[in-house]
């Protein structure tokens, strides 16, 4: 189900999910849809019932893993069900980056 998404000129997608997400921002909402990594920020598309893109970048943002969610400052994504993807590499890869910086 991945969408093309547009990316900056110095941005590159680093890992992908497709699956159930719970997103918490302020306001807790589930979506199903797909989940892009890239070097910048976590990015959410989904199509199904209503469409939703949302990008929660790094700059300068405490990232962090809880159990299974990924936090960017104060907001949260849980991976609630993976139907396409490696939850494992996802998250790895959103460990290293978070070491690199």
């Amino acid at each position: 189900m991945y969408k093309k998404i547009n990316l900056q000129e110095d941005e590159h997608v680093l890992s992908t999910l497709t699956g159930l997400l719970e997103i918490f921002d302020g306001v807790q909402n589930i979506y199903y849809g797909d989940l892009f990594l890239t070097n910048k920020r976590l990015y959410v598309v989904s199509t199904k019932l209503i469409n939703v893109e949302k990008s929660f970048w790094f700059n300068g943002e405490m990232r962090d893993i809880e159990h299974t969610a990924l936090i960017v400052g104060e907001r949260r994504i849980v991976v609630r069900w993976a139907y396409y993807g490696n939850l494992l590499y996802f998250i790895k890869a959103f460990q290293r980056l978070n070491v690199n910086v």
